[in-house]
């Protein structure tokens, strides 16, 4: 492993020692030509949802872009659908995200919803749904496959540093209070890996997640030399001198993230816009304030007059005004 560096004005290339350059695959782009490979799309699964040989995935179908055809965000390349089968006859819907930005809890939902729903709608219409006896295609018609978000973020998302990954669930708000909280189901997860956490807390690769994390998260300059087929053709595809010259042309016209950028542009709007309306009504109460001492003193100064034209004393008057 070496430091990256960067020899040129592009932040998502870097270069070895040898003048190698090589894709960084946090970016949207990037990470799509990493991930589009069927073999490294069910090692890094298999990885991070910590799958044993006996529930392992054995088959998937994935794809980039899938057109949506209900209320959604415009397409996302981030954005990777896979449909998985394991060893033990389980399937699962699968959605990897790599970038985090506004909204953050408020898309997790969003895309999970989604997925949900047509995963959904393709489990009832898959060979395997299909060829089940009519009766029992009628009791399971409202069977859900699993669907799991997973996120890679490259900020810091989880609220504790002593772990990088969490999984997010459907509990009950009464055995959460009580102390025994299950998961109601677990159909349904979120698998949020914070990456800052994850380069804090893990150093060097033991593990075949934390190659693939490493990988993901610093770039192929940060991972050992391996003569691992799976891991020496996901670092063959981030060479650049492999790339058909119109695809790197192509691959630097979308490093630009039109919707991730409205999207930081109009968060910080918003918080600019909330901090405006804090000082505002700061500084209305503040006027109210000031307008309540000038009230109060020009009311004590008439009732000091009066007291004075029917004689009372200052003494008097100064120790009635003391009581207030």
């Amino acid at each position: 492993m070496s430091d990256n560096t960067n020899h040129s004005t592009k932040n998502y290339i870097v270069t070895n020692e040898q003048g190698e350059e090589f894709l960084l695959p946090k970016y949207a782009a990037t990470f799509r030509i990493l991930m589009d490979d069927k073999d490294t799309i069910r090692d890094v699964l298999n990885s991070l949802l910590q799958l044993d040989r006996d529930h392992e995935i054995v088959d998937l179908e994935y794809e980039f872009e899938k057109p949506i055809d209900i209320f959604m965000p415009e397409n996302d390349p981030a954005r990777l659908d896979v449909w998985v089968h394991t060893r033990d006859n389980r399937y699962k819907n699968i959605e990897m995200q790599n970038k985090v930005h506004a909204f953050f809890f408020d898309r997790l939902q969003l895309y999970n919803s989604y997925l949900t729903l047509r995963g959904k709608y393709e489990f009832n219409r898959s060979d395997y749904f299909m060829g089940l006896p009519e009766e029992e295609r009628k009791y399971r018609y409202y069977e859900l496959p699993e669907t799991v978000s997973i996120w890679l973020c490259n900020n810091p998302v989880l609220r504790s540093k002593e772990i990088y990954k969490d999984v997010w669930t459907t509990y009950s708000e009464y055995e959460v209070k009580s102390g025994n909280a299950l998961p109601i189901s677990r159909k349904n997860r979120y698998i949020v890996v914070d990456l800052p956490n994850f380069l804090q807390l893990r150093k060097g690769v033991k593990t075949r997640e934390d190659f693939w994390l490493r990988l993901i998260s610093r770039g192929p300059l940060q991972v050992p030399e391996t003569e691992d087929p799976i891991f020496a053709n996901a670092l063959d595809r981030l060479r650049v001198s492999r790339m058909n010259p119109e695809l790197l042309k192509a691959l630097e016209a979308n490093m630009f993230d039109r919707h991730e950028y409205e999207a930081l542009e109009a968060e910080a709007y918003l918080k600019g816009q909330a901090r405006g309306m804090e000082k505002g009504m700061e500084k209305g109460a503040q006027q109210e304030r000031e307008k309540n001492d000038a009230d109060n003193a020009a009311r004590d100064t008439k009732r000091a007059e009066f007291f004075r034209s029917k004689g009372v004393s200052e003494a008097i008057i100064a120790e009635g005004f003391a009581l207030k």
